[in-house]
């Protein structure tokens, strides 16, 4: 029982981190937050900060592990890597992002020397939940591709390609580009199954 309290208290502390940090990204710059006004905006030590992360970066990894988590991106039956049309949670997100001219995803640039760190620790996060999926909706060896390579594959589509559209500020209509990202998806699933005779 306490050890349940104990971990409701870590889930709590570590939520109000990446609240606080959340709140200031909409206030400062990314390299003008500093890990005493996280602490601060959560109500915490310095110590406690660094029980959960080691940076700032750390912060902004965690918080994009638990959108992927939170989407779920609709991706864990066959049908739905197979579907014509691209997951509701997909379509749902990036017409979030977009409504905020870029939200979170607009840092990329803003990153400085943290860009390769964050975009590295990203890319392995989509890249589990897309294997976790693939392994509910796939039997592995039906595949002619490791799971864990095509995960990866598919996790760079979707960084690389949503990354490039906040970047940019590309005027595609965010359901255009999750159509895109879906159809390549989708090849990229039917090249790697095994074709039964």
């Amino acid at each position: 029982m306490s050890l349940q309290r104990g971990q409701r208290q870590t889930d709590r502390t570590k939520k109000a981190l990446i609240e606080a940090f959340m709140q200031l990204i909409h206030e400062k710059n990314y390299p003008a937050i500093a890990i005493g006004d996280i602490t601060e905006r959560a109500n915490t030590g310095r110590s406690t900060f660094y029980r959960y992360f080691q940076s700032k970066a750390d912060v902004l990894v965690s918080m994009h592990e638990d959108m992927f988590e939170t989407l779920g991106l609709g991706l864990s039956t066959a049908a739905a890597w197979l579907a014509e049309a691209p997951p509701p949670p997909l379509v749902a997100f990036l017409q979030q992002a977009q409504a905020a001219d870029g939200g979170l995803m607009s840092l990329s640039y803003k990153l400085g020397k943290d860009v390769d760190y964050v975009v590295r620790r990203i890319n392995e996060a989509l890249a589990g939940q897309f294997e976790a999926g693939l392994q509910r909706a796939f039997a592995e060896n039906d595949s002619t591709i490791p799971f864990s390579v095509l995960a990866q594959s598919i996790a760079g589509i979707y960084s690389w390609l949503i990354l490039a559209w906040f970047t940019n500020r590309q005027s595609l209509a965010a359901e255009r580009l999750a159509g895109y990202i879906q159809r390549l998806t989708r090849a990229a699933v039917r090249e790697a199954l095994v074709e039964k005779g």
